[in-house]
């Protein structure tokens, strides 16, 4: 190996329950993704304040759906205690295709939007793959 400086890992995608599917879960894993799926780590009826402690423990990257996730007060407290980056899916009806096809394709908009960000941040992830900042309260 040369001595050249060696990149971090790219942090791991973590996919909440209302975002997850099996054409997601196989998209990532074609396109070399790493991700872990909320049923892999966590209990089906978990709280959203316990995973999202864990996912900013772990310092991954969150995918959901739950656009009120940053205007429930417990919800948005966790979001803020735990540091998360968080990424919401601005269309709800979405298909599975859709959403594994929007964010494989979006993944290296993510990545960065992820370094550049003070955590805790929250983006919303569009149908077209157009990445934005939201601010919290």
């Amino acid at each position: 190996m040369s001595g050249g400086k060696r990149r971090p890992p790219e942090p791991v995608l973590f996919i909440d329950r209302d975002a997850w599917s099996r054409a997601l879960g196989e998209s990532l894993s074609a396109a070399g993704i790493t991700h872990v799926a909320h049923h892999q780590r966590f209990a089906p009826a978990a709280l959203d304040e316990e995973w999202l402690a864990v996912a900013g423990a772990e310092g991954w990257l969150v995918l959901t759906r739950d656009q009120n996730i940053r205007r429930r007060p417990n919800e948005l407290a966790a979001v803020k205690a735990a540091r998360v980056c968080l990424f919401v899916l601005g269309q709800g009806n979405l298909s599975a295709a859709e959403t594994a096809q929007i964010v494989v394709a979006a993944h290296p908009q993510m990545l960065r939007a992820a370094r550049g960000a003070r955590r805790p941040a929250v983006f919303t992830l569009t149908r077209s793959g157009a990445i934005r900042q939201l601010k919290l309260r």
